[in-house]
C-alpha cells in the first residue's frame, strides 16, 4: 500500500516536472522564434535616437530689400535635465521642503558649474543656476540655459571636460538678430518658446496631455510645418502673422548610441529647409523718421501744460502712414517701445513686470492698432457725408449760422445746450467751411435733425456711413491683436445695458448721444490704424483697402549673398492689394469734403493753416485736426489726412497721429504730422544705418560721401544729378 502511494506521488512529480520543462521549452521557442524580430526591432530602437534639427528662420526685409530681422549663431551653456530627470521632474508641483531637498541633492553639480563659469569670466553662483532650473520660462523637455552668448573659449573648456561636468552641454543656437535695434519692434514682433496651446493649435501633441491636436489649416500650396515642445514660434507682429512662411522645415538626424546614451554614429541626416524671407511694405527710413519724431514730440511736451491749463501726461502715442491706393502700411510707430534684442533668450521676470506696469506705458502694446481713442473732429467728414447721403444736407439746406452755441429743439430737461470750443462764433458756414474751421455747432445741427427725422433719413445714418469706412470693426490687417474700435448705436447701447445694468445709468439713446457721436466723442472709439485707413479711403475717392504690412515672400538663391539683392531670390508668394468695399458718394459730395479738408491746411481760417502756412510743403495736404475731451485729463490730440491733395492726382500717403492727454490737435498732432510728412514729400528722408558691423560703417561712409557731393554741388550752383541721402530711387 505504501509502495503504491509512493509510486503515485513520484508519478505526479514527474508529470509536473515534464510540464514545467515543456512550458519552458515552449516559452523559449516563442521568444526565439515568434518574438525574435520584435526584440531585434526594440533593440535597434533602443540604440537609435531621432533628433529634430531646426533650420534657419526666414529673414524679414523692408520694401527696399534691407534686412531688418536676421539670424545669428550664439553659443549657450546649458544643463541637460535628462541625467537628473527624476530629481527635477514636477518642480512646479513640489512643496518648499521638497524643493529644498532637491536643491541640496543638486548643489554639488551647481557649485562646480558655477565655479567653472566664474573662472571663465562669467560671474555665476549656484543660486543663479537654481533660479534658472526653477524658471517657468524653460521647457521641462529642454536643457536649461545658464549662460548665453559665451565665447568659443568657454565652449572649448567644457567640451574638453565632459566627464567633470555631467549634464553640462554647450550648444550653438540660432537666435534672432535686429540690425536696426528697436526700430519697428511692435510691427515686427518677437519669437519665443512654443507653449502647449500653440502646440495643439499647430497639430502637435503635448507631452503628458490627452488633448487632441487641432487640424491645421494653411494657405493653398503650403504644407503644415511640424512642431514639438521646445521649438520657437512667432508670438506677436509679423513674426506671428507670417509664422508659416518664416518657419523652416525641420531636419531629422538619426544617431546610434550605446548603453550609456553616448553617440556612436550618425545613421542618417536630413538637413532642414530654411524658412522663407518676408518683404514688408515698410520703408525703414520712413519708419525711423516717424518713430524719432513721435518720441521727441512726446518727451518734449510731457510734464508741461496745455493751452487750456491741463497737465500733459502723454503716456503713449502712435503714427500710422499708409498708401491710399494699395493699403500698404509704410510706417507704424508706437510709443513707448521696447528693444527686442533684450528678449531673444526669453523675457526675464523683472523686465516682464516692467513691461506690464501701466505706469511705464505698457511698451509691448502696439498702440497704433491696440489703442482705442475718441477721434474728435476727425470724425466730422463721416457725419458730413451721412448728412448728404441721407438727403438732409443738399440744395437749399446746406448753410447754418454758427453762434457758438447750439440749443436742442423742444428740450425739456437734461443737457439742452451744446457749444463750440471756447464758445467761438463762426458765423454762416456751409458744409465745406464747417470742415475747414471745425464748427461743432454745424454738426450738432446735422445730428439732431438726423435723429429727430430718423423715419425719413434712416435709423442710424451716421453710424451707417462710419461702417462704410470700416470703423467699428477690424480693418483686416494680418497682424494679430487688432482692436475693433466702437461706433455706438441705440441697439448696442441697449444690448450693453441689458447685459450689465449696473454698469450703465440707462439703456436708452438720446438726442445728446447723437450729437456727441457726430463730433467723434461719447462712446466713439477708433484705432490710429482705422483712422488712417478711413482717410486713405477719403483720399483715393472712396475705395476701402485692406491694410497690409507685407507684399511678398521669397527664397534666397545664394545664401552667401544679401537676400534682398536683385537676382538673388525667387518669389514664393505675392500678397496682392485687396479691396474691401466702397463708400457711396457723388462727385459733388466728394468735392465738398475734399475742399473742406484741403482748407484745414491751406485756407487762412483752417485749424492747421498756421502749421502749413509757415512751412509750405512740396505738395498740398488735406486733413483734419481733432481734439477729443477726456474727463479730468488733458485732451487727446489727433490729426488725420492725405497728400498730395490735388484733384485728379492719386495720393501717395495717408496718415493718422494720435497722442492722448496732450492737448489740442492743432497744437500737437498737426505739427507732428508736418514734421514727418515734409521730408517724405520732398524726398529727403535721412537714411538710417544698421547697428551691426560691417554694415554700419559702410552705411555711414555712403552717407558722408553723399553729403559731400551735395555740398559740392550746392557750392557750384546745383546739379540735377546730385541728391541728398535718402532721395535716391531704390
Amino acid at each position: 500500500m505504501d509502495t503504491d502511494s509512493a509510486k503515485v506521488r513520484l508519478g505526479a512529480v514527474g508529470i509536473v516536472a515534464v510540464s514545467l520543462f515543456l512550458a519552458l521549452f515552449a516559452r523559449l521557442w516563442f521568444l526565439q522564434g515568434i518574438e525574435r524580430q520584435e526584440f531585434e526591432a526594440a533593440s535597434v530602437s533602443n540604440r537609435l535616437r531621432v533628433i529634430q534639427t531646426e533650420g534657419p528662420r526666414g529673414r524679414i526685409l523692408d520694401r527696399n530689400g534691407r534686412v531688418i530681422v536676421d539670424n545669428r549663431t550664439t553659443i549657450v551653456v546649458t544643463l541637460d535635465r535628462e541625467p537628473l530627470r527624476e530629481q527635477v521632474s514636477g518642480l512646479d508641483e513640489r512643496d518648499p521642503e521638497d524643493l529644498e531637498k532637491i536643491r541640496e541633492e543638486l548643489s554639488e553639480e551647481f557649485e562646480s558649474t558655477a565655479a567653472a563659469l566664474t573662472s571663465l569670466s562669467i560671474p555665476t553662483t549656484a543660486e543663479d543656476i537654481w533660479e534658472r532650473y526653477t524658471d517657468k520660462r524653460y521647457s521641462p523637455q529642454e536643457p536649461v540655459p545658464v549662460a548665453e552668448d559665451v565665447g568659443e573659449e568657454v565652449e572649448q573648456y567644457f567640451m574638453e571636460r565632459t566627464a567633470d561636468y555631467p549634464g553640462v552641454l554647450v550648444e550653438r543656437r540660432t537666435v534672432r538678430e535686429y540690425p536696426y535695434g528697436s526700430l519697428a519692434a511692435h510691427l515686427l514682433g518677437y519669437v519665443g518658446e512654443i507653449n502647449d496651446e500653440e502646440l495643439l493649435a499647430r497639430g502637435a501633441e503635448v507631452p503628458g496631455s490627452d488633448e487632441e491636436p487641432a487640424t491645421t489649416t494653411t494657405l493653398p500650396g503650403q504644407e503644415p510645418k511640424p512642431y514639438e515642445a521646445g521649438d520657437s514660434i512667432g508670438k506677436t507682429g509679423v513674426e506671428r502673422a507670417y509664422e508659416q512662411d518664416l518657419r523652416a522645415v525641420p531636419g531629422e538626424r538619426t544617431i546610434e548610441v550605446n548603453a550609456r546614451g553616448e553617440m556612436l554614429d550618425v545613421v542618417s541626416d536630413t538637413p532642414p529647409v530654411p524658412g522663407e524671407d518676408v518683404w514688408l511694405t515698410i520703408d525703414i527710413d520712413q519708419q525711423a523718421l516717424a518713430e524719432a519724431a513721435l518720441a521727441e514730440k512726446i518727451e518734449s511736451i510731457r510734464g508741461g501744460r496745455t493751452s487750456d491749463g491741463m497737465d500733459i501726461e502723454a503716456p503713449q502715442g502712435s503714427v500710422v502712414i499708409t498708401d491710399p491706393e494699395t493699403g500698404e502700411v509704410r510706417a507704424m510707430a508706437s510709443y513707448p517701445t521696447y528693444d527686442p534684442r533684450l528678449i531673444v533668450n526669453g523675457i526675464p521676470t523683472a523686465l516682464w513686470e516692467y513691461y506690464q506696469d501701466p505706469a511705464n506705458g505698457l511698451p509691448l502694446n502696439n498702440w497704433a492698432m491696440q489703442g482705442g481713442y475718441a477721434p474728435g473732429s476727425t470724425f466730422k467728414p463721416i457725419t458730413a457725408l451721412a448728412g448728404m447721403q441721407s438727403g438732409f444736407i443738399g440744395p437749399g439746406n446746406e448753410t447754418f449760422y454758427d453762434q457758438g452755441v447750439y440749443e436742442l429743439q423742444n428740450c425739456s430737461g437734461g443737457k439742452c445746450e451744446f457749444q463750440n470750443a471756447g464758445r467761438a462764433r463762426l458765423g454762416s458756414v456751409d458744409l465745406t467751411r464747417s470742415l475747414t474751421v471745425s464748427s461743432d455747432v454745424y454738426y450738432y445741427w446735422i445730428a439732431e435733425n438726423l435723429w429727430l427725422g430718423r423715419g425719413a433719413y434712416g435709423e442710424t445714418p451716421i453710424q451707417d456711413t462710419a461702417e462704410q469706412f470700416g470703423l467699428g470693426s477690424s480693418t483686416g490687417i494680418e497682424l494679430p491683436g487688432e482692436l475693433s474700435g466702437r461706433i455706438p448705436t441705440p441697439q448696442n447701447r441697449r444690448e450693453a445695458y441689458e447685459a450689465n445694468p449696473e454698469a450703465f445709468l440707462t439703456g436708452d439713446w438720446y438726442t445728446g448721444d447723437n450729437l456727441n457721436t457726430a463730433i467723434g466723442q461719447g462712446d466713439v472709439l477708433v484705432t490710429p490704424l482705422q483712422l488712417a485707413n478711413a482717410y486713405a479711403t477719403l483720399g483715393n475717392g472712396g475705395t476701402v483697402m485692406r491694410p497690409h504690412v507685407a507684399f511678398q515672400t521669397t527664397r534666397a538663391i545664394d545664401a552667401t549673398q544679401p537676400p534682398g539683392e536683385e537676382g538673388n531670390y525667387e518669389v514664393v508668394r505675392t500678397i496682392e492689394p485687396e479691396e474691401l468695399g466702397s463708400v457711396e458718394m457723388t462727385p459733388d459730395q466728394y468735392g465738398k469734403l475734399f475742399q473742406g479738408l484741403l482748407g484745414v491746411t491751406q485756407d487762412p481760417g483752417g485749424t492747421a493753416s498756421s502749421v502749413w502756412a509757415a512751412n509750405p510743403t512740396a505738395w498740398p495736404f488735406a486733413g483734419k485736426t481733432g481734439t477729443a475731451q477726456v474727463r479730468d485729463k488733458a485732451d487727446t490730440s489727433v490729426f488725420a489726412g492725405w497728400g498730395p491733395a490735388v484733384p485728379g492726382q492719386a495720393p501717395e500717403y495717408a496718415i493718422a497721429v494720435i497722442i492722448p492727454e496732450s492737448g489740442f490737435g492743432s497744437d500737437v498732432a498737426a505739427p507732428l504730422t508736418f514734421e514727418i510728412l515734409t521730408p517724405i514729400s520732398e524726398g529727403r528722408v535721412d537714411p538710417v544705418c544698421p547697428l551691426v558691423e560691417p554694415e554700419r560703417s559702410e552705411c555711414e561712409q555712403d552717407k558722408a560721401a553723399a553729403y559731400e557731393r551735395l555740398a559740392a554741388a550746392t557750392a557750384a550752383g546745383g546739379d540735377e544729378g546730385d541728391t541728398a541721402p535718402g532721395t535716391e530711387e531704390p
